[in-house]
């Protein structure tokens, strides 16, 4: 079978006219049924620019297409600015009304689709669903991570349907800033079929893919983006947030993203950077564009502070932090995703933080030595020792750990699943003093290896990859949400998990409740320590921290408003201990979720304490 010549007949017959005018449309990203309209007035569903779009509108304007004949729809931004207009009279099908309006005003010849995660793809394909109801004939290009990591999901005509529906017409694999114009100048006769890469259809009754990666060209990556009408400098903080440390920012904080480096050296067995972009680092961007990226965002927008989307950050982009200091750019920064412990050295990190660096997190994931080389994480326990002491010299910068539990056994590398292999983190995360730890239970990305292992013993199955079953338990769409709310009347029992038998092989059923002792020993106990001690600058960074926890993201959590009381303790705002106490208590004796686990974990003694001695301290 010829992929490449089925694949060419399909599209010149999808476009027997060529493709001149394309809209790309970023969907919205929670589907109606996840959707939680308080969660959305407290902006805390994320509202990313579509960076990637706009990257693809300036390699498309590179080859020679117009720019009047691109156009970017954020869905997902339009609805939040439609929620906050008037929440009262907002309904959740109002993305239907700005799709239909752009595409009867644009009129485009094909729409381009995005998903990140598995957990919008639904949205994603009603998006599409509707378009096709507008206009069967108006083809769809679908691309983006999620859709990217599927293809290896569709084995017959029922995965297919399962994974796509029938209304995508063309599946675009990877990153396509060289593939997508190199297809669409295919479509227009400007080039050969031997151009065709990266992409999937359903044709003759079978799944046509040809995953050989285009070649990318300093042309085609070296991009300045092109957001077009949209208005970067309102996503956040006005209609949401991006990445993880808006919480230091203010109002006034204006927030963007940028990447320098395309793909990661790493090869972890949970993630799917390398399954997207290719191994190792496929690209360096240069620092002049970088940072001339950042004075448009700057000066067109407004923009101040940005965060990072890279991978493996510290890739060769030490340049980049000396140019933005030369440029004295004057904005702040942080690296949500991560970096690579093993690759922060003293010079880098005083350029970071003299560039503007705010918060940073280190990819740690576990400290069990033999997990971190079963899953083929670059770094071990040495580098991460290494990393945070480098970065305690600059208390400005807030250091977070990303870490995971409930990893698969491995029983022929001595992995198990035991108890004593999460008690390893947390007995690590002690030892490096960081600033915080983000704990989240494996979550299975198709398309990787480790995912691959459980589709083939039965641990899960394609469905849960597809419908949104299988999603982070932490986060703003997060299994944890849905289970404090639903265990307010009459929750389970709660047993500290990490207690008693450290060599025991826990359930799948017991994760969540391991994720809540982890989270509570790692994030919470050490403020107990009466010989703990923190930075001042700490200090004010982690009141910020609580404040975002207990009065936006966590409403009415017992824990946090307990161990914000004792942080005010601790920095002498009796007052404001006092008002925290109050409520770690209401809200521990009116949701029997909390009662169960201030019980169990001896909380109560812990309130009763503090509120004596906030007490002494008023009399």
């Amino acid at each position: 079978m010829d992929e490449r010549k089925i694949i060419a007949e399909k599209l010149q017959k999808i476009f027997p006219n060529g493709c001149q005018r394309i809209l790309f449309i970023n969907p919205p990203n929670v589907p109606e049924e996840d959707y939680d309209v308080n969660i959305a007035k407290d902006n805390r569903y994320p509202v990313y620019p579509p960076t990637g779009f706009a990257e693809l509108s300036g390699a498309l304007q590179k080859r020679g297409y117009p720019r009047e004949n691109i156009a970017i729809l954020d869905l997902n931004l339009l609805m939040q600015m439609r929620l906050k207009k008037d929440s009262d009279a907002f309904q959740y099908g109002v993305w239907k009304d700005e799709l239909r309006e752009k595409i009867e005003e644009f009129k485009p010849d094909a729409i381009g689709l995005t998903c990140m995660f598995t957990v919008y793809w639904r949205q994603t394909r009603r998006t599409a669903e509707f378009i096709k109801s507008l206009n069967r004939g108006l083809p769809i290009f679908a691309g983006g991570v999620h859709t990217s990591d599927t293809v290896g999901l569709v084995k017959e005509e029922g995965d297919y349907h399962l994974v796509y529906g029938d209304a995508i017409d063309v599946v675009c694999l990877y990153e396509g800033l060289t593939n997508f114009p190199d297809i669409l100048d295919f479509i227009n006769g400007a080039v050969g079929e031997e151009k065709i890469k990266q992409i999937a259809v359903w044709d003759r009754g079978e799944f046509i893919v040809i995953k050989d990666r285009a070649h990318k060209t300093i042309e085609n990556m070296n991009i300045i983006p092109d957001y077009h009408d949209l208005p970067v400098g309102r996503y956040a903080p006005e209609h949401g947030r991006i990445g993880t440390y808006y919480w230091l920012g203010n109002e006034k904080t204006l927030s963007a993203t940028v990447n320098a480096n395309i793909g990661c050296r790493a090869h972890c067995s949970f993630c799917s950077v390398e399954l997207f972009n290719g191994r190792g680092v496929v690209f360096r961007r240069n620092p002049q564009i970088v940072c001339d990226t950042l004075q448009m965002l700057k000066e067109k927008y407004g923009i101040n502070d940005f965060m990072w989307l890279d991978d493996d950050l510290l890739n060769g982009t030490l340049p980049i932090f000396n140019e933005m200091i030369r440029r004295n750019l004057k904005m702040t920064w942080n690296a949500t995703n991560g970096i690579i412990a093993s690759a922060l050295t003293e010079e880098c990190a005083a350029a970071m933080a003299e560039s503007g660096c705010i918060g940073i997190s280190i990819g740690i994931e576990s400290g069990n030595a033999e997990r971190l080389k079963a899953v083929y994480k670059p770094s071990g326990i040495k580098h991460f020792y290494k990393c945070a002491e480098i970065l305690r010299k600059y208390p400005q910068i807030f250091v977070k750990a990303l870490l995971m539990c409930g990893f698969p056994p491995i029983p022929n590398k001595g992995l198990y699943g035991t108890i004593s292999e999460e008690l390893d983190t947390v007995n690590l995360m002690r030892d490096l003093d960081l600033d915080w730890g983000t704990i989240q239970p494996l979550n299975y990305i198709p398309g990787v290896e480790i995912t691959n292992h459980a589709l083939e013993q039965g641990k899960i199955d394609k469905q849960s990859l597809i419908d949104g079953t299988e999603r982070p338990f932490v986060g703003s769409t997060g299994g944890n949400e849905k289970r404090v709310k639903s265990e307010h009347g009459k929750a389970l029992d709660f047993v500290d998990p990490l207690e008693g038998d450290t060599g025991r092989v826990y359930a799948k059923e017991e994760i969540k409740d391991i994720w809540f002792s982890m989270d509570y020993r790692i994030n919470y106990l050490r403020f107990l320590r009466e010989n703990k001690e923190f930075h001042p600058v700490k200090l004010d960074m982690l009141y910020k921290l609580f404040l975002s926890i207990c009065d936006k993201t966590h409403k009415g959590n017992a824990l946090g408003n307990l161990f914000f009381a004792v942080l005010e303790y601790r920095r002498k705002n009796f007052e404001e201990a006092q008002k925290r106490l109050r409520l770690a208590r209401e809200y521990s004796e009116v949701s029997d979720f909390w009662k169960k686990r201030f019980k169990a974990l001896g909380l109560y003694e812990v309130l009763l304490r503090y509120e004596s001695l906030c007490s002494k301290r008023r009399q």
